[in-house]
């Protein structure tokens, strides 16, 4: 009876312009012994604060053409106390970042999972909200992130969380999940947001021409030196630099990156003289770093610098419920891209969830724009999306599907390829779908020798 008592004094005030999302959070609220109140529009839900002290504010994010941030901001001013947590079907990083920097304690995704929303509700009544700092609700630019499954969720609140500070991150996952799209977000939701961001592969460049390209260098200081030259630390003054493939880097020059990074200064090749910086780094890397450590080919000092924070993504096939999403974000920036609006039908779509996705989001990304290129009706159907899928060249024998996870069926079909395009990586890429760079990371993995493609 108490505990009947005790949830009958905690009101909760549910903002969204769809009159059945509010009936049924009602219901199941009410089920559960909480006092609700609704409103779907702005104007009703600052009458009922004038009229009501409320405990917890269930607010859409998209109220028609308003935005439910300002009615965040409005519970804020009127009943500071209240907690606020935001519920929409669009999610993206600025949404949640928008939402934590303007006070709200939590996020959630619609369709909205009844057990979540009930961890967070008894999470606020057992008084473990906190209210953030207050920021405008503009709206920005959206980055190119998209997905909406827990796991994403996830990435999206650590971007959001550690974005405003000057800790370290540390980005890991396979190759194609968007480390790069993370480093960038971090940076644009960053006071560091409107200096440079500058990004590094350092698995591309051999460690001498690495460490002048970070650390710049003298006039003569090798061969070819012809002029001093600074860096990218200096260049990135003020800002972000993004080290990829952090991993690539040898244990040499892994020493002179730790003194950089530990004491924000560095010394160009061929100078005696140590030059400040301000720097955030954010690093990332598609290997195992504790396992390169015990290997001795990564250092540990070096690694507990970098990993202040660290963001893991998931695969795409930890995400599957996001690729029709993905796939319709590809489809509209290819429409855009090459003035040709393409659709997917529905059963198309639904193969391409199915199938499996080793390059993960960007194998997915380029399979979409060469089918949107090469549809000729206007929609995408199953039998475009399998003619891709089979990729049959001009002597008419098909290759190995692009979505299996069979390692040795990867090897021989990259060196068919290969084979096909006399050694010729650039063009063995392109057929691939993939990168010049992927296409040397997975040679690595799989133990092809680029050089005679065996």
């Amino acid at each position: 009876m108490s505990g009947s008592l005790k949830k009958q004094s905690f009101r909760i005030l549910i903002v969204d312009d769809d009159e059945s999302t509010r009936r049924l959070l009602s219901s199941v609220l009410a089920a559960e012994g909480y006092e609700c109140l609704t409103a779907g529009d702005i104007g009703t839900a600052e009458s009922l604060l004038r009229q009501e002290p409320v405990q917890l504010a269930l607010l859409d994010l998209y109220l028609g053409t308003s935005n439910g941030l300002n009615v965040l901001e409005m519970i804020k001013a009127a009943q500071p106390q209240c907690a606020c947590v935001i519920m929409t079907a669009h999610t993206s990083i600025e949404t949640v970042t928008k939402s934590l920097g303007s006070g709200a304690i939590d996020y959630l995704g619609k369709p909205l999972l009844i057990d979540d929303l009930l961890a967070v509700v008894r999470k606020v009544q057992a008084g473990r909200q906190h209210a953030a700092r207050s920021s405008g609700a503009d709206d920005g630019p959206e980055t190119s992130i998209i997905g909406r499954t827990p796991k994403m969720l996830e990435v999206y609140r650590a971007i959001a969380r550690v974005a405003p500070t000057e800790a370290s991150v540390l980005i890991l996952g396979a190759s194609g999940t968007g480390k790069e799209l993370v480093a960038r977000a971090l940076h644009e939701n960053s006071p560091r947001a409107k200096l440079p961001f500058l990004p590094v592969n350092c698995g591309a460049l051999p460690e001498n021409i690495l460490e002048s390209e970070l650390f710049g260098h003298e006039k003569g200081a090798f061969t070819g030196a012809d002029s001093g030259r600074p860096g990218l630390f200096e260049a990135a003054h003020g800002g972000t630099l993004f080290l990829d493939e952090i991993s690539e880097t040898k244990p040499g020059f892994q020493v002179n990156l730790l003194r950089a990074v530990q004491e924000q200064q560095i010394r160009r090749v061929g100078s005696h003289k140590y030059t400040p910086v301000d720097v955030r780094i954010v690093a990332a890397s598609n290997q195992d770093l504790s396992k390169l450590i015990r290997q001795g080919l990564f250092r540990e000092d070096l690694y507990y610098r970098l990993s202040v924070v660290v963001i893991h993504l998931p695969s795409l096939e930890e995400r599957r419920d996001d690729i029709p999403l993905l796939v319709q974000h590809f489809l509209k920036r290819s429409s855009l891209k090459n003035k040709r609006a393409v659709s997917i039908s529905a059963d198309a779509l639904a193969l391409l969830t199915s199938s499996t996705w080793p390059g993960n989001v960007r194998e997915l990304e380029n399979l979409v724009e060469r089918l949107a290129i090469f549809c000729t009706s206007g929609e995408i159907g199953v039998a475009d999306v399998e003619r891709e899928r089979l990729l049959v060249r001009s002597n008419g024998a098909p290759v190995p599907p692009a979505f299996t996870r069979l390692e040795d069926m990867e090897r021989q079909h990259i060196i068919k390829i290969l084979q096909e395009f006399g050694g010729n990586k650039s063009r063995a890429a392109r057929a691939l779908g993939i990168e010049r760079k992927t296409l040397y990371q997975k040679a690595r993995r799989l133990g092809i020798d680029l050089l005679v493609g065996s």
